[in-house]
């Protein structure tokens, strides 16, 4: 599908338009299911969620939310990914709260993000590193959001953010170090 007539379908599904919100999803779904995958691929055993509840559960929440424009494709993807990663944190809190906190199984990420060899990190922790990070340098976050939680490409980012390739990598060693730092003892 063009951009511009998703982006008209994605807009009228925000509104309201269920035959539009079916159509969208069925449009979409093998791109969130390509996102959910990258997010999922390496802890889906620690995190008991399963890339199509992922995507369901994105999707239904960019249905329901209020006052989201659209302006096209790029911009619903990078959406999708912050989406995924609020699902995957919530998912991780309540079965952290489930187990009152204290000796509550962590849930870990890849070393995809921390460097081969490093230590693993909750879920949680980095989340919360990465908000940290966001108030300092918004692009910086949003490039770790879109690699690591929605699964893009350095030539992806690039596009998406209309910065060059360079910029990006340039951007996820500054940000790599910073959680990194963020996630010492």
């Amino acid at each position: 599908m063009p951009d511009e007539p998703l982006t008209v379908t994605l807009r009228a599904a925000h509104a309201g338009d269920r035959e539009a919100a079916n159509r969208a999803y069925a449009a979409l779904y093998p791109e969130l299911l390509k996102i959910a995958r990258a997010r999922l691929r390496r802890h889906q055993p620690n995190t008991l969620l399963d890339t199509q509840a992922l995507v369901h559960e994105s999707f239904m929440r960019f249905v329901a939310a209020d006052k989201i424009g659209i302006d096209d494709r790029k911009h619903f993807f990078t959406y999708a990914a912050k989406t995924m990663r609020n699902i995957v944190i919530d998912f991780a809190r309540r079965r952290q709260a489930e187990r009152h906190g204290g000796a509550a199984e962590r849930v870990t990420l890849d070393t995809h993000l921390l460097g081969q060899g490093e230590q693993d990190a909750s879920v949680i922790d980095v989340d919360n590193a990465l908000r940290e990070l966001e108030a300092l340098d918004p692009a910086l976050a949003q490039v770790v959001e879109m690699r690591y939680f929605g699964g893009y490409t350095d030539a992806e980012i690039a596009t998406a953010m209309d910065i060059a390739d360079r910029t990006v990598r340039r951007h996820w060693d500054k940000a790599r170090a910073f959680i990194l730092a963020q996630l010492q003892p």
